[in-house]
Formats: structure tokens, sequence, C-alpha cells
């Protein structure tokens, strides 16, 4: 089912390349997930004199269409279950035929935009956000097999993803690394943050911004909250999110008795403005890609606290953070009472000011575009 403002007609072939170049963006679904919002945002701020953004949605809506809506961008949503359905797959292949560029996002978007890209005959970018995760065996086979061959290009948001495909016989000439972004405008202040999650203006507060599913591991954040509170530090947990372990997770509160310092705020829109209401930003995930949460903490001059992670090295080896040096509650428990005795000391505005123009959106949209024009031959 389709929805959204409506799309051109089809086209068996393209009109020479003037004016912007149309691109499909394609991802499974509008959950408010890291990947989903870089798809929606990158679509959003490319240069309309260069590019033009369809979003492609696969499988089912979610809190996001709210933001695609306001952005103005065109988009599709095709609500597809499992299994192969030869009419969403053509009214997909109709739009995919409609563009210069396929630029599909997340392992499972890929391999569904190999097969469009194949027959509708457009150039295809794959957009890698994880590492393996929990498809390993289907990842190592449909890499190397399908999305690679297919693909002119694989971005990976950190060079840990693109080393997992490149073991995984992905050629290293197709694989390029292109950090995240997040939009830095519109973060609003310490105090009018605190005071929409209704937290204490002058507490300690620790902030974990994260669905509530198991990579996330939030129960290793209870469990260090409760030895930060045998230790004697005074502070509170606010917790952005909502997920399937909701109810796990309230109980587990409850058993650490540290209900009555944990604040489960719930799923908040454009969380990434809220950051400025922690002291402190903790990711305590098993794995990640590149955290959409961590790089708004590190624009917004947070400091990070975060498990020991790939990527959790290249973000913060130039500072911003601490990682902990056990995954284990006395662990990040450590590394929390270290961060925040650093951050009393004040964060540096020079250094903030060179993560905001690293992990920015628009240094994500200048790297996206320049990548456009290089598979499409219109590079300078």
């Amino acid at each position: 089912m389709a929805r959204g403002r409506r799309g051109r007609k089809p086209s068996a072939s393209l009109a020479p390349m003037s004016g912007p170049r149309r691109v499909t963006v394609l991802i499974d679904s509008l959950i408010p997930g890291g990947a989903e919002r870089v798809a929606v945002d990158a679509a959003a701020f490319l240069d309309p004199d260069r590019y033009v953004a369809h979003l492609l949605v696969t499988r089912s809506s979610g809190a996001l269409e709210a933001r695609v809506r306001e952005l103005g961008l065109e988009y599709t949503i095709l609500g597809r279950r499992r299994g192969f359905h030869p009419r969403l797959f053509a009214q997909a292949r109709a739009i995919v035929g409609d563009s210069h560029i396929l630029h599909a996002h997340k392992f499972a978007g890929s391999a569904w935009g190999s097969l469009l890209a194949r027959s509708a005959r457009r150039p295809l970018i794959a957009h890698e956000h994880i590492p393996e995760g929990e498809s390993v065996v289907a990842r190592r086979t449909i890499y190397p097999l399908l999305i690679g061959p297919t693909a002119r290009r694989v971005v990976c948001v950190s060079t840990s993803i693109a080393e997992v495909l490149r073991k995984s016989g992905v050629p290293a000439s197709k694989l390029v690394v292109i950090p995240n972004g997040v939009p830095v405008a519109g973060m609003l202040d310490r105090a009018a943050a605190r005071a929409e999650l209704g937290l204490d203006p002058g507490r300690v507060i620790v902030g974990m911004v994260a669905r509530l599913r198991l990579q996330k591991r939030h129960d290793l954040a209870l469990r260090s909250l409760a030895e930060l509170r045998r230790r004697g530090r005074d502070l509170q947990l606010c917790v952005v999110g909502d997920g399937p372990l909701a109810e796990d997770l309230h109980r587990l509160a409850r058993d650490l008795s540290v209900d009555d310092v944990v604040v489960f705020a719930g799923d908040r829109r454009d969380a990434g403005r809220l950051l400025p209401a922690f002291d402190v930003s903790l990711l305590t995930s098993s794995y990640e890609g590149m955290p959409l949460a961590v790089l708004e903490a590190l624009v917004a001059g947070v400091p990070v606290v975060s498990t020991d992670l790939p990527v959790m090295r290249e973000l913060l080896a130039d500072g911003g953070g601490l990682i902990a040096k056990q995954d284990s509650p006395g662990g990040v428990a450590d590394a929390v009472e270290a961060a925040l005795d650093a951050q009393n000391r004040g964060a540096d505005p020079a250094a903030v000011d060179v993560r905001r123009r690293r992990f920015g959106i628009e240094r994500l949209v200048d790297d996206l575009q320049a990548l456009y024009d290089g598979v499409l031959g219109d590079a300078p």
C-alpha cells in the first residue's frame, strides 16, 4: 500500500542528467531506529539542485512517518510481509526504474535492493549499519553472493564493519567508510531538556537513549546503577526509549531496589535534542554499528561512557568519553565515576566544535552526494 506524496509516472528510460538526479532511498520500516533516522535525515538534507529522494519503505510505517511528512519527503510504504510478493515487487521496481540510483539501507534492505537494482538496471549503493549481529550465517552467505556482486559501493558506517564485510568476501574496492551524522541544530539547553523529561534540575543524571531490546544491555546499566548507589553516589538514571523488554526492565529495577532512581521516559520524538539534560550518556550495548545517541552526545558536549566495542574505540579515540575496562557492573560504574569527575571540569568548546563538524548531518550528506556523483560518473 502506497502512502504520501504521489510519485512520478514510471518511465522506461531516463532523460539526460540535467537538473537534479533522482535517488530511491530504500529502508525496511519507519520505526525510530538509528538506520531509519539516518536514511530519513540524509534524504531530507540532500541539495535539491543536485539530488531529489523518494523514500521507499518496504515493510511498515512507524513513528518516523510524522517526521517524513514534516520534511516534505516523497515516500511510498509497500507493507510487504514475509515471502515474495510479485505485485509489490513490481511496484517497487517501477519506483526504482524511475530513479538514477538506488540507495538501500541495512542488510535486509540491501538484499531486496540487489534484486530490484538488477531487475530495473539501476546502480545500487548498499549501506550497512551494524556488524554481523544476529544474522551471521545469512550475512556471510548473501553479502558475497548477492549484495557484493550487485552493489557499485557498500557504505560502512565504521571501519570495523568494513573489515567484517571484507572478511566475508566483499571486495575491498567496493567498501567505503562513511560515518553517520546527526542534526546539530535544534538541541535544547540543559534546563529545557530536563523540564521536558521531568528531571530534577539539580540532580546528577546519567542518561541512556536506546530501544529496550537485548542488544542494548539495559540490564547491565541497571546493575551498574545499583553498584553506584552502593558506593554512595546520589544520581538518577534516565532511560529514553521503548521496546519489547520494557516490562522485564521495570521488574529488574524493582528487584535491584533502584526503581526510585530510574526514570523510564519512554519514546521521545527527536530524542537527540534532549541529550543536554544528561551529565553522562551511557551505552552498554553488546554490539553496535555507529550509535546515533553517542554522536548526539558528542556534538552536545556530553561525556560518553561505553562498553568496549570496536566502533567506540574509533569514536572516542580523540576524547569525548571513556570506555569501561570491563563489561561488568563494577567496570561500568568505575567509568561513570571517572566521567563525572572529569565532567565537573567542563567540556572543551573547541573539541566540541570539531566533533560537530565531524559528526554533523551536513558532512554525511556531502559524503553521500560525492559518492552518488562518483557512481553516476558525474564526479568533478
